[in-house]
């Protein structure tokens, strides 16, 4: 009977262990997304979208490119968010292409680590062109450490429609 007791109290310690290492051990995803996921609006109206990213650790520089339907928006304006700037001086570019997409770009100048955690990247400001629906699709991303190795991440697009 005692070596029952031991046996099953061994197998439960064991469990609990095992458990608790992949509880706090398991990887967070990394994600980039357009914030807000689905964006509406109406024909004649501007509206901004966030390109955020969650669950980064010592993230130093960052590209990624943004497409839409040119028929329905305009990109009026691209800016920095604040989440890298958080980290020290740094540097941000923008490409616009008139057939629909920006080339977008920023990295920490100087010899510094990376920023963690959850942020805006980028704010990018639309004009409503036309009534109907696009996806705002990322694509092209690259996000760099401090090291300058490539950060694994998953990408999430956004949406827009006009309101009826």
């Amino acid at each position: 009977m005692n070596r029952k007791i031991i046996i099953i109290i061994s197998f439960l310690a064991i469990l609990t262990i095992t458990l608790t290492y992949i509880i706090i051990k398991r990887p967070t995803s990394i994600v980039l997304y357009v914030d807000p996921k689905t964006a509406r609006g109406t024909v004649g109206q501007d509206f901004t979208i966030n390109i955020n990213i969650s669950n980064v650790v010592d993230l130093y520089g960052w590209q990624l490119k943004l497409r839409w339907n040119t028929t329905i928006l305009g990109a009026v304006n691209a800016t920095e968010g604040t989440f890298l700037r958080s980290g020290g001086n740094t540097y941000f570019h923008q490409m616009s292409n008139a057939t629909g997409y920006l080339t977008l770009d920023c990295t920490l100048l100087g010899n510094i680590s990376g920023v963690g955690g959850n942020g805006a990247l980028a704010t990018i400001q639309f004009h409503v062109k036309e009534s109907g629906y696009c996806d705002l699709d990322i694509y092209d991303t690259m996000l760099i450490n401090s090291s300058e190795q490539l950060i694994t991440h998953t990408v999430i697009d956004g949406h827009f429609s006009t309101i009826p």
